[in-house]
């Protein structure tokens, strides 16, 4: 018994010693580069669940290796993790496992063998579209924390102008250490460009569509280190926020995991103002393509299209390379049967902007030596053109009144839920809805016109049916559309009441609005108010923290110039 309990004193000290090193290991990563890669041991799910509210969550692995979490933590993550009494080991950072080599000058970016310095990136996106202005624009999304310029290309026929064509986003490397997406766009790019004279196919993409390629989201990230080199980079951005978990949220509300830093806003408008019918978000650490939801286990109502989708992407890569995104079900899985996340792109997309987006995982090396980049672009070029050509499948349309001017309008069929229907825009009045082969009933709704049906349209594989509507008669719609006409479209969806410590409403909004909440007690003293600040068209979920009010009755009233709500709420 003596020796049991003197080998578990044993245990138990090199556990402490272990754990002492690693938090001062933790701490020099943290001073140097405001961001740690460890690994933690769990032995439960309901760890996991504990673990993933605390740490920038990479991956776990239950199966092949058993009960590993990888995570990114910065320091305040940190801090809250030593309150915890799970064991970690620090990891080497993936982007300084091994230096990968840097383009020598700017001509040297263009053989595709080197990672180009910050500079050279830029000098490429501006020599693409200089090299190709009648196809192609260089647009600035925004700037990073650190003042570096996210750039996008806009490729099409008449570049100058916006086309009753559908939009598509290719974007890449919003985790900054992820880097293969950031070349393969690049080179993407200059295969779309270089060939649109002389490749029927190519011409047609780009004539046909609207197609937009940002290589690098998060450039703070990729260049940490400096301008010179990727060396070194980080998942996260310069305020050792992820990115990739910044985005509103369907379960978690507008700021799931705190500040909305100045890139994410900035995508948010972005991809707000130019409505994508398609997109993917390009990141590395496994082989997969990765569909909706992260952010809950239900399915989306497209879910066979998705994994069709992400089935053609992923059959397209193994009929052209060996052993490569084989994993999973065959490359493809659902988000959520991975692992969960909240504030995520790919749920912002689809669920607030009712597009459709993917997150493809492009190499199990987050940074692979410069000489193994021409292999990927081998392995996935393909898929990357035939992942565009999905955009013009499914239906499009036009929605107009009976003198044939636009009319925004809702566009849904039976089966759609959680923000799968689409919009036509107000501009032109176009839509465009993806779907799998087969018969489909269509609805058209829009304030202040009678509701549109169509029955038995079919939608053929590998092309793209045309349904047109004229909307033939203005007059008092018994049943206005709340999502296309303001006067009924600010609507409260729901809200949590009696409330405890915060209080989470949703509101569905037609059109942008500048809201402010102010709450009330029952004496009519104004106790709590939010800030003025801009709300998106569509769903918008969000959370008032209520800590500081005591248990009572309450008014909460929210305003903005053309609409109020008011509710009596109480907390308990």
């Amino acid at each position: 018994m003596r020796k049991i309990k003197t080998i578990l004193v044993l245990i138990l000290l090199i556990n402490a010693v272990t754990n002492l090193q690693a938090q001062k290991t933790v701490k020099e990563y943290l001073e140097s580069r405001n961001e740690a890669y460890i690994k933690i041991k769990y032995n439960s799910e309901n760890d996991i669940e504990i673990i993933k509210n605390i740490v920038y969550l990479d991956n776990y692995k239950s199966k092949e290796k058993a009960n590993e979490i990888y995570a990114y933590i910065n320091q305040n993550q940190y801090n809250d993790l030593l309150k915890t009494n799970f064991e970690f080991e620090v990891q080497t950072p993936p982007s300084m496992v091994k230096a990968v080599d840097m383009c020598v000058d700017n001509n040297a970016v263009e053989n595709w063998n080197c990672y180009p310095t910050y500079d050279q990136y830029v000098y490429l996106m501006n020599k693409f579209a200089a090299d190709y202005p009648e196809i192609c624009s260089l647009h600035e999304i925004g700037n990073s924390v650190e003042n570096r310029k996210v750039l996008a290309l806009k490729i099409s026929d008449n570049v100058e102008l916006h086309e009753e064509e559908p939009a598509f986003f290719y974007t890449s490397t919003m985790h900054g250490d992820e880097v293969v997406g950031y070349i393969l766009m690049l080179r993407l790019t200059s295969y779309l460009l270089s060939n649109y004279e002389t490749d029927d196919r190519i011409k047609e993409l780009i004539n046909k569509n609207e197609i937009w390629i940002n290589p690098l989201a998060n450039p703070d990230g990729t260049y940490a280190s400096g301008n010179s080199t990727v060396n070194d980079a980080t998942r996260t951005n310069a305020n050792s926020f992820d990115l990739n978990r910044n985005f509103p949220d369907p379960v978690d509300g507008e700021y799931p995991n705190g500040t909305r830093q100045p890139e994410t806003q900035d995508m948010m408008s972005f991809m707000q103002t130019n409505k994508f019918s398609l997109s993917a978000n390009f990141h590395g650490g496994a082989e997969v393509v990765n569909y909706p939801w992260d952010t809950w286990s239900k399915r989306h109502a497209d879910d066979l299209w998705y994994q069709n989708i992400s089935a053609q992407y992923a059959d397209t890569v193994h009929d052209n390379s060996s052993g490569y995104m084989t994993g999973f079900v065959d490359g493809i899985t659902n988000g959520n049967d991975w692992y969960w996340i909240n504030g995520g792109r790919q749920d912002y997309v689809n669920y607030y902007l009712h597009s459709r987006e993917t997150t493809i995982e492009l190499s199990q090396t987050k940074m692979p030596a410069a000489s193994e980049l021409n292999n990927y672009w081998n392995y996935n070029y393909r898929s990357f053109l035939n992942y565009i050509a999905a955009l013009n499948t499914g239906v499009k349309g036009k929605t107009t009144d009976i003198d044939g001017n636009p009319i925004k309008a809702k566009v849904y069929i039976q089966t759609d839920s959680d923000s799968s229907e689409v919009y036509s825009e107000a501009e032109n009045g176009m839509f465009y809805r993806l779907l799998n082969p087969g018969n489909y009933n269509f609805i058209f709704k829009t304030s202040g016109y009678l509701q549109k049906e169509f029955t038995d349209i079919y939608v053929y594989s590998g092309n793209q049916t045309e349904l047109n509507v004229q909307f033939d008669q203005i007059g008092n719609d018994p049943d206005p559309d709340p999502d296309t006409n303001p006067e009924y479209s600010n609507k409260l969806v729901s809200f949590q009441n009696p409330f405890i410590e915060n209080i989470q409403f949703e509101i569905e909004l037609a059109e942008d609005a500048e809201i402010q909440i102010s709450i009330y007690n029952i004496s009519g003293k104004k106790v709590l108010e939010t800030d003025s600040k801009l709300y998106f068209s569509g769903p918008n979920s969000f959370t008032i923290n209520t800590q500081s009010l005591f248990s009572g009755f309450y008014v909460c009233i929210f305003k903005s110039v053309n609409f109020s709500f008011k509710l009596k709420l109480v907390k308990v």
